[in-house]
């Protein structure tokens, strides 16, 4: 006989999920003897005894999750994020979970972050977005079971992945096969204290292979919002003129694009650029964004899966999940020669 849910034993005695977990938990100080009673036959009769998976599952009444945003500059707000957490949503909601989950959404930037998971007694967390060292190992000394969900690699706890630093090489390689030789990147770079961040060096990479050589007056250090973008294109152009761009995310891609645009550039006979995450919004831009397409919802529902995971089957080991980006080629990108 497979593994007894407890929502069997509950469909058996007509009772509530919740009050399976408590009786068998021990914790059923407010449920009547008869109805412990008939728990623990029914249980007994299903094989619950001989089933560790369930007896494990049987210490939650109700698992605390939380999704945590550690930047104070990223939030749910933004539509990378809001895919995530979409799938995040669609993972904890299965009717064929067997506990109950209660969610909530904290960001490091609330004055009353560190009481919360303090205060909270929060079981597990999945955590999104880049931060410092100090912020990271904060979390993970008050959560006892964590999980990373994104683009760069924390490490040394489970991870689900889409490789921006690999991502953002192979668009370098990509810009370079279209015969592009001054190939400039806006986006975060080293001088960032963020643990998490490894698309500059997925740039450098990039040059590296394609035989370009890495140029200071080519990189632009910004945070990734339109704005950044807008602002750090700018601040670029002012000092050189590439013939291509890499945004680090399609976020910082739309407020590039504005700005070549305003400048009267032509995009892409004169700079092509790239994003990197494919947001809605990248498919209506004029021109529309080259981008490499990020399963974002995929992310959030295996980070909630191997959370949940982990806390109803503990395990010492961490896996890590990498999901698959795709390039998808749009208006702003074409072969130099082609002009």
């Amino acid at each position: 006989m497979g593994d007894v849910r407890l929502k069997d034993i509950a469909n058996r005695a007509g009772v509530s999920v919740s009050t399976v977990s408590r009786t068998l938990s021990g914790n059923s100080n407010r449920i009547g003897k008869a109805t412990q009673e008939k728990i623990l036959k029914i249980a007994s009769e299903l094989g619950f005894a001989q089933s560790r998976t369930m007896r494990i599952k049987a210490s939650f009444e109700e698992l605390k999750l939380a999704t945590i945003f550690i930047s104070d500059r990223e939030s749910f707000l933004s539509p990378f994020f809001t895919k995530i957490l979409e799938g995040i949503d669609q993972e904890i909601h299965r009717k064929d979970l067997d506990v109950n989950i209660a969610h909530t959404i904290l960001t490091v930037k609330d004055e009353a972050f560190s009481s919360s998971i303090q205060d909270s007694k929060i079981d597990a967390a999945i955590i999104l977005g880049r931060a410092s060292n100090d912020v990271i190992e904060h979390i993970k000394s008050n959560i006892p079971v964590i999980a990373y969900a994104g683009l760069n690699s924390i490490g040394n706890m489970d991870e689900v992945l889409c490789d921006a630093r690999k991502g953002i090489e192979e668009a370098v390689s990509y810009l370079a096969s279209l015969g592009r030789k001054r190939i400039a990147y806006i986006g975060p770079t080293d001088k960032q204290n963020i643990a998490n961040e490894h698309r500059f060096r997925g740039y450098k990479e990039g040059l590296m292979k394609a035989n370009l050589e890495y140029d200071d007056l080519l990189v632009q250090d910004i945070y990734l919002s339109p704005q950044d973008g807008y602002d750090g294109a700018k601040t670029l152009l002012d000092r050189v003129m590439p013939d291509a761009i890499v945004a680090a995310n399609d976020n910082a891609a739309l407020g590039i694009i504005r700005c070549l645009n305003e400048r009267k550039i032509k995009i892409p006979q004169e700079v092509a650029v790239t994003g990197f995450d494919n947001i809605e919004a990248s498919a209506f831009l004029r021109p529309a964004l080259t981008t490499f397409d990020v399963p974002k919802s995929d992310i959030g529902r295996f980070a909630a899966k191997i959370v949940i995971d982990r806390c109803l089957n503990p395990r010492t080991e961490n896996i890590t999940i990498n999901i698959p980006y795709k390039l998808v080629e749009r208006e702003s990108t074409v072969e130099k020669e082609d002009y």
